[in-house]
Parts: structure tokens; C-alpha cells; sequence
């Protein structure tokens, strides 16, 4: 089997569901889209642009499969996002998730040689996500349901991946790739009560892979890409309460995984010649929403995940833990009766992993801010938005790994209607 199809043999889904849009990563107007759309009839479809752009000579990216080094230049993607929520009596929503997306790589062949740029594009729609979510007595507990259908692209080839492996990088804050991610499904609960004056929710959840998406494995600095991939459990504590005027939200979570198969090249068909334990990864989040005169919102936000050594053949791999925290402001200035200005601010600290010095597990230092407007037209809300970022990229492996700076830019629109 040659490498391209090894590679596109398999496709398995992410720990964590997507968001309501690719572009929530760039904006958080798209998340109070998303808010808006649970528990309620309503059509969201966005549009966004956005290109990222390397310094000095580009970001040197070490090749797969015995390929040559080459130099990344400049990564561009359009992307068209969908989502429809349906409610189900007064207990029940449906919402089903997709996009579809474009994604276009310039890089120089090969390192210390002069000729032509080239590129690579990927592009098609993603897979179709469906989520049942209910709340029941009086939202003591809320039970969720999803189920990953295969409708993305799954088969990928050498050029293909090549961009996958620099646009589904942590480190540049992006939309999700057009890749599919096979059948797969998640289960889980949340339970509900107050304590000591604080609301607080336990969790727990289940998640079956069928097959295997490379991007999880890329951002892992997995020593392959073709698995048979094992279940997440994930178990969350969530604290939530007023604090004077304003309200703060913590919560942690942690995810365990079981063991994956490592496959030959054979594919599903071969025997497993070695397997593969991701460690745990430990996640805090906290928000303080504060209570600022004039504003609708004033929003102060922080996120760590701490990923913990993967284990081949039950023996921990030196290099493949690593710490990704990001943090920023949001705010709302109503501007009339139905608009309002959204400003943020953000930074991103990643050590990345020192397993390899591709871009995918790359660290970073890098802050971004976004402008938008957030329009309530009758039953539409539109929301524009424009967002700039830049930083420095930082290979975590020893010796001279060089560092790359890095410039980028988005624009979009979401409009959000509900029935």
C-alpha cells in the first residue's frame, strides 16, 4: 500500500465535539451565536476568510514519509459554516453542525535550494454533527447524545496532508480542516445542584471512535497516523456564582483515553504491531463576567490544558507532554437599541511538544484582537467581524531549532435567525 493510501485508510473523530462554527476560534461573537442557538428553534450560516502569513524565510517544516524539508510561506482558507437547532417538545433540542471549507498552503519545496513556490490546497465539506441535548427536572440534569456522520472527506492525499499537517496546528488558533472524521458517537450527563451558594454541575462522558481523523494525532506528535483508535472518558466539575455584582465560572475537567492499536501498512486488515495510550490531559477554564456601567458585556476569560506523556507499548515517550494556555478579554458597547460594538483582546502561550519540530506540536507566543458588530434585525442577528493576530513560533526540541515569526488576518460574517 503506498503512503498516500496508508494515510487515507483512516479517520477518527477529535476528543472534543466542534463548535458551533470553524470560526469560533477567531471571534467569540460566534460563541454567543452558538448560546443563542441551544434550547431554541434557529439557522446560523457564517462566511469568513482568513490568511496567515511566516516571516523571514517561512517556518521550517520537516517532511513525512522521507520527503524533503520544506518552508512554509503563507496558509489562506474560505470556509462556509452551517448550523440548525430544532427544539423537541419543551425538554429536547436537536442541532446539527457542518462547513464546508478551502484551505490553500505556499511553501518552498526544499530547504537550501532556489526554485518556483508551490501549493497545496485541501478543501470539501466537513463531517455532519448531530447533537440531542435534554434538560431534565428543572435542569437538574441535562443528558446529551451525538453522533459523528461521515460525510467529510477521508481519503488524503500526500499533498493533502501536507497541508493538513500546517493548518491543524494548536499553535495558530485556527478553523477546523476540511477532513472527515469516520463514525463515531458521544454519550454523557450532567447533574445540577447548589451548594454553599454555589451552582455547581458534575459531568461525565463517553466517547466511542470507530475510525480514525489524523488531526488528533498530528497535534500529539503521534508516531503514525494510522490507528484503530480506542475510547475518551471524560469526567467535569463546574462551579458557578455571584461574587458581589459579578459572576464567576470555573470549571476542570479530565480526559482518559484507552489504548490504540498502531496498524502496519496494511491498514485495519493488519495485525497491531504496536499500541499507542494518549495521557491524560487535564483542562481548567475560568470566566469572570463583571458588572461594568454602560456595557452589556465585560467578559475576562482564561483556559489551560496540560496534555500528560502518550505511552508506546506502556513505556512513557520522552517530549510529548506539554502546557497550552490562552486568555483575553470580551466586551459588548451598545452603540443604539439593537447594536452593539464587540472588542477582544487575547494572547496564546503554548510550550508545544518536544516529540518533533513540526508545526503541529510547534510552540507559540502570540496575541490577537477582533473588531465586530452584533445587529438585531427583526428575527436576524448579523454579525460581522474583522481580526488581526500575530506572535512568534517556538519549536520545543533541543538544539538550534529556529524561531519563526507570524502574521494574520480574518474577516467574516454570521447571520443567526431563529423560528
Amino acid at each position: 500500500m503506498t503512503f498516500s493510501r496508508t494515510v487515507l485508510h483512516r479517520a477518527r473523530s477529535m476528543r472534543r465535539s466542534v463548535a458551533l462554527f470553524p470560526a469560533v476560534a477567531l471571534t467569540p461573537a460566534l460563541l454567543s451565536a452558538q448560546d443563542r442557538l441551544i434550547g431554541t428553534g434557529a439557522l446560523g450560516v457564517g462566511a469568513t476568510v482568513d490568511a496567515i502569513s511566516f516571516g523571514g524565510v517561512g517556518f521550517q517544516q520537516p517532511g513525512a514519509a522521507g520527503r524533503d524539508s520544506i518552508r512554509l510561506r503563507s496558509i489562506q482558507q474560505f470556509s462556509v459554516p452551517v448550523s440548525v437547532a430544532l427544539p423537541i417538545g419543551t425538554a429536547w433540542t436537536v442541532d446539527l453542525q457542518s462547513a464546508f471549507a478551502y484551505q490553500r498552503l505556499t511553501f518552498d519545496p526544499k530547504l537550501g535550494t532556489a526554485g518556483p513556490r508551490q501549493t497545496s490546497t485541501l478543501y470539501g465539506p466537513t463531517d455532519v454533527r448531530v447533537r440531542a441535548t435534554g434538560r431534565l427536572w428543572n435542569d437538574a440534569l441535562t443528558l446529551t447524545a451525538g453522533f459523528n456522520a461521515p460525510t467529510g472527506k477521508t481519503e488524503l492525499t500526500s499533498s493533502n496532508l501536507t497541508v493538513l499537517r500546517a493548518a491543524a496546528a494548536p499553535a495558530l488558533g485556527r478553523g477546523t480542516p476540511p477532513v472527515g472524521a469516520g463514525p463515531s458517537g458521544t454519550m454523557g450527563a450532567v447533574v445540577a445542584t447548589q451548594v454553599l451558594g454555589w451552582a455547581v454541575a458534575l459531568g461525565g462522558s463517553y466517547e466511542y471512535r470507530g475510525t480514525y481523523q489524523p488531526i488528533a494525532a498530528l497535534a500529539a506528535g503521534s508516531p503514525s497516523l494510522d490507528f484503530q483508535p480506542g475510547a475518551v472518558v471524560r469526567g467535569s466539575l463546574g462551579l458557578d456564582r455571584l461574587v458581589g455584582n459579578h459572576r464567576l465560572s470555573v470549571t476542570g475537567a479530565v480526559d482518559v483515553y484507552s489504548d490504540d492499536e498502531l496498524r502496519g501498512p496494511l491498514g485495519a486488515s493488519a495485525a497491531p504491531i504496536s499500541t499507542v495510550r494518549l495521557g491524560p490531559i487535564y483542562t481548567t477554564d475560568v470566566q469572570l463576567q463583571l458588572a461594568a456601567p454602560r456595557l452589556r458585556e465585560f467578559v475576562l476569560w482564561g483556559s489551560n490544558r496540560f496534555r500528560t506523556r502518550y505511552q508506546l507499548d506502556g513505556v512513557e515517550r520522552a517530549g510529548t507532554s506539554g502546557n497550552y494556555l490562552d486568555g483575553g478579554v470580551r466586551t459588548r458597547i451598545p452603540l443604539s437599541g439593537g447594536t452593539d460594538l464587540l472588542l477582544t483582546g487575547d494572547g496564546r502561550w503554548h510550550t508545544g511538544l518536544a516529540i518533533n519540530q513540526g508545526l503541529a506540536t510547534s510552540g507559540v507566543i502570540s496575541g490577537g484582537g477582533t473588531i465586530g458588530l452584533i445587529t438585531q434585525a427583526g428575527a436576524f442577528s448579523i454579525q460581522p467581524y474583522i481580526r488581526g493576530q500575530g506572535g512568534q513560533l517556538r519549536p520545543r526540541v533541543s538544539g538550534t531549532a529556529p524561531r519563526t515569526s507570524f502574521v494574520g488576518g480574518s474577516a467574516g460574517l454570521v447571520i443567526v435567525t431563529r423560528f
